[in-house]
């Protein structure tokens, strides 16, 4: 799965200790901070927030709030000792989730995944690279960023993804992608070489190229 980054916003010490270390055992990035005040400092590149109602300075329905009014589309689980109707009510109304104190660690997992999923589709992992099929985009988590494809190298990336471990001839392609007047037996191979160059894949391991018969892209590779 994609590597998410996920905000603890937790001033009770041993809870914040005890998310971090169930979310880092999850391979999750995770990053904790006690209070709201510099939460706009590393916000844009949380995936989700974990937030602790009951803080410092502002209250966590307070920072939901400002960032909301941001414009940020972030998922937000509330996680609290307020067990009462209102407080459940008032977190599902600004953040996305609520959940009471004592928690099942368990239960808070699946409860982000379904948040993660919904929010950002769901990933596939091939090797070094992260594939969201729903939003056709592909991160290439060695160099940790997202592979920049043309219209045509996105469209021949995918149609292998969709097609994985099957072998597709040139005429697969050219059915899919150009019109008749428009094939060239040599296209296919410049194509398929930039697109192998930005996925980081020279030595042709993820995209084969099987002799005489077209390409398969590989899944059966140990990462």
């Amino acid at each position: 799965m994609k590597r998410y980054n996920i905000l603890i916003v937790e001033d009770d010490w041993m809870i914040g200790d005890l998310l971090k270390k169930i979310l880092q055992r999850e391979e999750y990035n995770v990053c904790w901070i006690k209070e709201g005040k510099d939460i706009n400092d590393i916000i844009n590149e949380i995936d989700l927030v974990i937030m602790d109602v009951m803080l410092p300075g502002d209250d966590g329905y307070q920072i939901t709030k400002k960032l909301k009014s941001l414009g940020l589309n972030i998922p937000v689980i509330f996680l609290s000792a307020r067990n009462d109707m209102d407080s459940k009510l008032q977190g599902l109304k600004i953040g996305e989730d609520y959940m009471t104190k004592p928690f099942d660690p368990r239960e808070l997992l699946l409860r982000m995944e379904k948040l993660l999923e919904n929010q950002y589709g769901t990933f596939a992992q091939i090797k070094h690279l992260y594939i969201d099929a729903e939003h056709k985009r592909v991160f290439n988590n060695d160099l940790h960023n997202e592979v920049v494809f043309t219209a045509i190298e996105r469209k021949i990336f995918f149609y292998l993804y969709e097609n994985r471990d099957r072998i597709l001839t040139k005429e697969h392609f050219f059915e899919y992608l150009w019109q008749l007047e428009d094939r060239n037996q040599n296209i296919m191979n410049v194509h398929i070489k930039k697109v192998r160059t930005k996925i980081n894949d020279n030595n042709g391991e993820i995209i084969q190229n099987i002799y005489g018969e077209g390409y398969r892209l590989n899944t059966y590779i140990k990462k």
